[in-house]
């Protein structure tokens, strides 16, 4: 009998204990919680923009930069628990002023690195002091025991410090240079950059971030006069689109997209068309006028007809089990064997697979090393594993990346026309989607790719993201 008393009285003081630990760090966190959300927002200058800044709880980390009314940049810069998020507020009235008048530099570069480095320390001791202040606090008028309240100031500072040292830890110095844009800085490539310009230490990471200042504060106060970034010469930019699917609504895109990223050439894997019809031959004219060369493939929409209005255009290569060096690219391409408009056809994945071997023979046959190879259905492109670098299709109307194997990486577009009057059969808009590919033009190695995300029918967004590609690969 007495020891199934001391039994419970055990068991009775531990779950109390228990419980009594749960509701400490619950209070705790809760005290600095609130002490973050009251007093860990900052006012900074970093060059000439005024920045409010704030760092929060977070499972992901990652710096959030809100530029209104221009939209937002996400940076991959490191991993949780903590989160520094940014807003662009205005610029220092005398910049303001220069940059209106068109005199010299908006910033002094040089200081610009230094300047962020220590916008980032201050924001985090200031989120350490409110964190550690709001969590005494709490302790304090729950429990009114200041040892309590001793040990919780040093617990919060402790669990705050190796959140910073995670962050340190997993910092990104690569994470400008692939940055993912919404709203309307995703029409600014200045801002981006070119594909080369890829930071390697801490050093060139602040010189671009340095740049970046640069841009938004010239672009907030005379976007008329932003100052083109000079495409670098050794790369060759290609502009990938696919199942266009008639919509005209893509051809005013492309023209931009074209003349301020100076394409070089554009890629097209098929389904321009929706019944291959005769008629729809005059909604493809806007490709003659794009000044630049256009590389065809047919898509199980397009007919010969199709593919006969195309090549008849000055600045056209319609490929079919061919090669063709084009813009400084050698490109090989096979059309889809199907045409499902003509119901009388017999659409079989066995006949796509078969082209996609077929091509892979005439590459073979040829001797000469392939930049690009273009089907598409992704299912063609299995056969060309191990004998090209990269494989570009389309057809399922959704982005995606797959490694063949054998160095191989097959890049398959969604649908740029938005999968045309086909997305009145869905209750959510097929998203628009175009890729600017970046070549270096020694190599003809694909180095990055920028990949636009437009709102479909009836939406209003705008996303683009910086890729790098892996130069490690074979």
């Amino acid at each position: 009998m007495r020891q199934r008393v001391l039994s419970t009285l055990r068991s009775e003081l531990t779950w109390r204990h228990m419980t009594q630990v749960v509701a400490f760090v619950a209070v705790a966190a809760f005290g600095a919680w609130i002490g973050l959300a009251l007093g860990a927002e900052r006012s900074d200058q970093v060059g000439p923009l005024i920045v409010t800044s704030e760092v929060t709880f977070s499972l992901t980390g990652d710096t959030v930069v809100n530029v209104p009314p221009l939209g937002t940049i996400e940076l991959d810069t490191h991993d949780g628990p903590l989160a520094l998020h940014a807003q662009v507020e205005s610029l220092d009235n005398d910049v303001t002023q220069d940059a209106l008048a068109g005199t010299s530099g908006v910033t002094n570069l040089d200081q610009v690195p230094g300047e962020v480095r220590d916008l980032l320390i201050r924001s985090y001791l200031q989120a350490l002091v409110v964190a550690v202040a709001g969590a005494t606090l709490a302790v304090l008028v729950v429990w009114r025991r200041p040892r309590w309240a001793a040990i919780t100031a040093a617990g919060v500072a402790a669990a705050l410090v190796v959140g910073a040292g995670a962050g340190a830890a997993t910092w990104n110095n690569r994470a400008l240079a692939q940055p993912h844009y919404t709203g309307l800085l995703v029409f600014v490539p200045q801002v981006v950059g070119d594909a080369d310009m890829i930071v390697s230490n801490f050093e060139e990471y602040g010189q671009q971030l340095g740049g970046l200042v640069e841009n938004v504060a010239q672009l907030a106060t005379a976007a008329r006069s932003l100052p083109t970034l000079e495409g670098s010469p050794g790369t060759i930019r290609a502009l990938h689109v696919s199942d266009i699917h008639l919509n005209p609504n893509v051809w005013p895109i492309v023209r931009s997209i074209i003349e301020q990223y100076d394409i070089d050439v554009v890629l097209d894997t098929g389904d321009i068309a929706d019944h291959g019809t005769g008629a729809e031959n005059s909604l493809l004219k806007p490709i003659e006028s794009l000044g630049i060369p256009y590389v065809f493939i047919r898509g199980n929409h397009d007919s010969s007809a199709t593919a006969a209005a195309i090549a008849a255009m000055d600045n056209t290569y319609v490929l079919d089990n061919e090669i063709v060096d084009v813009g400084g690219l050698v490109i090989a391409g096979a059309g889809d064997p199907r045409f499902t408009p003509d119901k009388s056809t017999d659409p079989t994945d066995e006949a796509v697979v078969a082209s996609g071997e077929g091509l892979d023979q005439v590459i073979q046959a040829s001797g000469e090393p392939i930049d690009v190879a273009m089907v598409h259905d992704p299912l063609a492109a299995d056969p060309l594993a191990g004998d090209v670098p990269l494989v570009l299709a389309g057809h399922l109307h959704e982005r995606d990346e797959r490694d063949l194997g054998g160095g191989t990486e097959l890049l398959i577009q969604g649908s740029t026309g938005g999968a045309g009057l086909r997305a009145l059969e869905t209750e959510d808009p097929t998203p628009l989607t175009f890729t600017v590919l970046y070549f270096d033009r020694v190599t003809q190695q694909l180095t990055a790719r920028d990949e636009f995300t437009l709102g479909g029918l009836g939406a209003a967004s705008a996303e683009v993201e910086r890729i790098l590609e892996d130069r490690s690969t074979p």
